[in-house]
């Protein structure tokens, strides 16, 4: 029974790390994006970003997708 009832607590404590972990992840990602479309810079949402969008990326700046690096100037990855 005691076996049991530790097993139950540890399960609960990772599966509330787990979401704490997944809550971050969320937070990371940013919600808008500077593309250049048509000759213009634009800041869109994310979720309005498709393939072949320019994305420009700035120091600081977090990653808003997978991206193909096609000019960079001091470019570093900490």
């Amino acid at each position: 029974m005691t076996v049991v009832v530790i097993t139950g607590c540890f399960q609960y404590y990772q599966e509330s790390k787990s979401s704490k972990i997944m809550e971050s992840f969320k937070n990371m990602v940013p919600t808008f994006a500077l593309v250049h479309r048509d000759g213009q810079k634009q800041q869109i949402r994310t979720e309005e970003l498709v393939v072949g969008d320019i994305v420009e990326v700035k120091g600081g700046d977090r990653v808003p997708a997978d991206i193909r690096v096609i000019s960079a100037f001091g470019f570093k990855v900490c």
